[in-house]
């Protein structure tokens, strides 16, 4: 664990208690607390390895073991880093691994009478598959690209069908209108600033259509050669643009909670709240997304699994970094409701409005499959991308 490091050969793990390069390693005992570092220096959460472990079919420990002092020492935390984290709402057992920066707990395993060698060398393979950053040997910027013919995968094989990627679309900002194109680029996020923006309201609460249903008529595009984020709205007269550079129009970086995970983001301020408050008549900010936490998420059947690689990140989404939704299927779900409707004796019969795809606010559209055949999918590889397939859609999205 010592000698694992990054691309960049900056150290993985911390190893906390004695000096081991001073130490037999006869000497060390059975237990071994430490701490994940990313390859930028900054800290995994413990509550992060934890999950990803026991997705992984690996038990350990995390916190502070009920001896706050010495996680106090060992972590480095002073009385005013102890005092803040407090003020924070910090407790034992909550998910705030990370505050100001700094491990507010750590990870620790521990070998006993049954443990084996194998047991040792699979948990150095899981923190070398999922926390060491290797290099990368795709562009982060491929084109995705319509009237593509994906290979997918079934059974473990991937087998070319009749099926095309129809469109592509992008919501920069959550719950706001979003733009189609014929190609786009691919990044660590999914596609290339894909709600990347959200708006949030004067006590900080998460603004969407369900709140908001203004919020629809608020409509983006981003222009790559501008580096711009253009928005208008019926109810302002002027349009606005946003620069896409980092750090051009900010105000307050902070961290956010987000329906229960935790992300920087930085803050607009000035002229561009004042526009969207004017935009869906409410006090907001707009906020940008600059890092998120590990999160994990459901597949078919609902069982957790893993939402992100190491080189992966997820914007302001609700479960994974793209929603690909089949023409065919929803064409089939209206004839279901047709036949529904008009079995109904009990009320004249009146066609149901057919229900559009976008409704359900997908990234990727796909035509030419059999209904539903999607469920059965594993991945699906269209042109050099390949996507894996994480749970079908339950309900109307907002998102």
């Amino acid at each position: 664990m010592i000698d694992l490091r990054h691309e960049n050969g900056r150290s993985v793990c911390r190893l906390y208690g004695r000096d081991l390069t001073k130490v037999s390693l006869h000497d060390v005992g059975p237990t071994i607390t430490f701490n994940l570092k990313r390859a930028d220096g900054s800290w995994f959460g413990y509550r992060e390895v934890e999950k990803i472990a026991s997705l992984s079919g690996i038990q350990l420990r995390t916190g502070c073991f009920c001896n706050p002092g010495a996680c106090a020492k060992y972590l480095g935390l002073s009385h005013s880093d102890l005092l803040s984290n407090i003020e924070a709402g910090h407790v034992c057992w909550d998910d705030y691994d990370i505050l100001n920066g700094k491990p507010t707990g750590a990870v620790r395993i521990s070998f006993g009478y049954m443990s084996t060698f194998e047991d040792a060398e699979k948990f150095l393979r899981f923190i070398v598959s999922y926390f060491v950053m290797k290099p990368k040997f795709l562009e982060d910027r491929y084109l995705l690209k319509t009237k593509e013919f994906p290979f997918v995968e079934i059974g473990g094989r991937y087998l070319q069908t009749n099926v095309h990627l129809k469109s592509i679309t992008i919501y920069p900002i959550k719950s706001c209108a979003g733009f189609s194109m014929s190609r786009w680029p691919l990044s660590s996020t999914g596609l290339l600033y894909d709600r990347e923006w959200l708006l949030k309201g004067s006590n900080g609460e998460i603004l969407t259509q369900k709140k908001v249903p203004e919020m629809c008529c608020i409509e983006t595009f981003v222009d790559l050669g501008q580096r711009k984020l253009h928005v208008e709205s019926p109810r302002c007269n002027e349009k606005l643009q946003i620069s896409l550079n980092e750090n051009a129009e900010y105000g307050l970086n902070e961290e956010m909670d987000v329906y229960g995970q935790r992300y920087k983001v930085q803050n607009y301020d000035g002229k561009v709240n004042t526009w969207f408050t004017k935009a869906i008549s409410r006090p907001c900010t707009l906020v940008r997304c600059s890092s998120s936490n590990y999160r994990h998420c459901l597949r078919k059947g609902g069982s957790e699994d893993l939402c992100r690689d190491l080189q992966c990140q997820l914007n302001f989404v609700n479960e994974a970094q793209l929603l690909l939704i089949s023409e065919d299927s929803v064409s089939d779900l209206n004839d279901k409701l047709k036949r529904t409707d008009s079995r109904d004796v009990t009320t004249e019969f009146h066609e149901p409005a057919p229900i559009d795809t976008m409704r359900f606010r997908p990234n990727l559209v796909i035509s030419g499959a059999k209904s539903y055949a999607e469920d059965n999918w594993a991945s699906v590889q269209i042109g050099k991308g390949t996507f894996r397939f994480i749970r079908w859609v339950q309900s109307m999205s907002d998102d």
